[in-house]
């Protein structure tokens, strides 16, 4: 009979080894995927932030040429003296009042704003996004390293090198605003 709860207590402290190290190495295996769902993420951010930017950056281009050229045209009315001049001026403003008119017809609204919109929009979903993916990186993390610090799975988690693993903490210069100005003037 006493063999019988001998095998017994050795079965139970075999299940409980078993199923203690199964849980751990679950455990990892989530926090690691949670990672990579993370990473994925913040390289997302790093594309779409250069994307965008330089999508943005090319239709305000053409947008403030187009605005450049007939402020250029005005300016060349203002700055005339004499007859000849302003003749010429008025001419190269007559040329181009077409293609302006077109343009401004074609596009009701300059999409300058838009744009930049988009991008204010665009930029908070990401953000979002990885704030989402953060938060499942670090419960995944905390769990983790809460089964592997608790008695008697930490004497497991050392006999299989189970280790703390770091929780994702944004450095304290990271916290700012990401400078928008400072991408566009890259």
């Amino acid at each position: 009979m006493g063999m019988f709860i001998a095998i017994g207590i050795v079965a139970i402290l075999a299940l409980f080894f078993i199923f203690s190290y199964n849980q751990m190495k679950k455990q990892a295996i989530n926090v690691e995927n949670s990672f990579s769902d993370l990473d994925a993420f913040l390289m997302k951010r790093v594309d779409q932030l250069d994307n965008l930017i330089q999508t943005a950056r090319t239709a305000t281009d053409k947008e403030i040429e187009g605005l450049e050229r007939v402020t250029g045209l005005r300016q060349g009315i203002v700055d005339a003296y004499n007859m000849d001049d302003k003749l010429k001026a008025h001419i190269n403003m007559q040329r181009e009042m077409p293609n302006f008119m077109l343009t401004i017809e074609r596009y009701p609204e300059m999409q300058f704003n838009e744009n930049y919109l988009h991008i204010q929009r665009s930029i908070n979903d990401i953000e979002e996004q990885i704030q989402a993916a953060r938060r499942n990186f670090n419960s995944h993390t905390g769990k983790y390293n809460q089964l592997i610090a608790t008695f008697p799975r930490n004497l497991i988690a050392g006999i299989f090198g189970f280790t703390n693993k770091p929780m994702f903490e944004t450095p304290p210069e990271k916290r700012e605003n990401v400078d928008v100005k400072a991408l566009f003037n890259r």
